[in-house]
């Protein structure tokens, strides 16, 4: 979702956006205009390129088989969400592995002053969270982190700017047993708390 410049960070944050607004069956969005859109985004030049932006990327999540857009000449498309999985089947978080994301990532502005790769890792980060304590973080091997598909400079770069902003505590332990070789990993601790 992410490739593509800075298409990927409004596709993101697009499909973030829609399913906080769509939480309740039939997990849609009637008539939003696009221009609508690229305000609540904080995109500039909302009515011009900024609205260009959101329809490219509505046109890429339909593709994507994430929403289903219904399209009425001379009006704004209406936006069902589908499957998480990109399978096209209905909307549902039941049954499924899923991420919630606080409120306050929206009401407190997160969503304007984190880049996308850095949104993208605040999701993988609270995927590694999962139900861990902060005395216990997570932390990941090389093959591990592949499954997440990002390069080792977006790792870098969305771990820095987290950790600017106090959201992110990477520290540096030991993994193995007490006669096993030890080797020294990072561990990552989001605070979603912070978001609130």
């Amino acid at each position: 979702m992410l490739q593509g410049g800075r298409g990927g960070e409004v596709r993101l944050k697009l499909y973030l956006t829609m399913t906080m607004l769509a939480v309740r069956s039939p997990h849609d969005i009637k008539g939003m205009p696009a221009i609508k859109w690229a305000q609540m985004l904080a995109l500039p030049d909302p009515a011009g390129n900024g609205a260009r932006r959101v329809a490219d990327a509505h046109s890429w999540l339909d593709e994507a088989k994430l929403i289903k857009l219904k399209r009425s000449p001379g009006l704004p498309p209406d936006v069902t969400l589908r499957s998480p999985s990109g399978s096209g089947k209905s909307y549902s978080w039941r049954g499924s592995w899923w991420i919630n994301m606080p409120v306050g990532f929206w009401s407190n502005e997160w969503i304007y002053r984190l880049s996308g790769i850095a949104t993208a890792f605040l999701l993988v980060f609270r995927d590694m969270r999962s139900n861990r304590q902060e005395v216990n973080p997570p932390w990941l091997r090389g093959d591990q982190k592949a499954r997440y598909g990002f390069s080792p400079d977006s790792w870098t770069r969305a771990r820095a700017e987290l950790e600017q902003h106090s959201l992110l505590t990477v520290r540096r332990a030991p993994q193995g047993k007490d006669f096993d070789f030890t080797r020294l990993r990072n561990t990552y601790w989001v605070h979603t708390e912070r978001l609130g």
